[in-house]
């Protein structure tokens, strides 16, 4: 993905309205992620529809978030959860998925992003 130059040499120059105003979603990706995914929340004022604990990826918090719809054609959610599997350094990335606006909670965001039950999800002692 070519993004900005100042995507990659300085990050923490981005404002949420780079963001808004970017009209390529994998570079606005790019940028969430350079910014942080938990910094973007803040500064963005993205309203919290429910948290839970991930069943499939403890200790880690699955968490649900109303998405403004000046992005999408249509009403949607982003789920910001927490890579099951660490990087070389160690760390955990974080990232966000769009889900329906429909879907009432986190463990049902979930469970939809990998095309089960919210019952099975709950279940899950391990992300794979």
């Amino acid at each position: 993905v070519r993004v900005p130059e100042r995507v990659v040499t300085d990050p923490a120059s981005l404002t949420t309205d780079d963001i808004w105003q970017e009209a390529n979603a994998e570079v606005r990706r790019v940028m969430i992620e350079q910014m942080g995914w938990d910094v973007f929340v803040h500064r963005a004022g993205l309203s919290l529809v429910d948290e839970s604990p991930d069943p499939a990826n403890a200790p880690h918090t699955l968490r649900l978030y109303d998405f403004p719809e000046r992005i999408y054609d249509e009403p949607v959610r982003v789920l910001l959860m927490t890579n099951a599997s660490p990087e070389r350094d160690g760390t955990r990335r974080r990232y966000g998925l769009t889900v329906p606006a429909d879907v009432p909670d986190a463990l049902s965001a979930a469970a939809w992003l990998g095309g089960i039950d919210k019952e099975t999800y709950a279940q899950l002692e391990r992300a794979t």
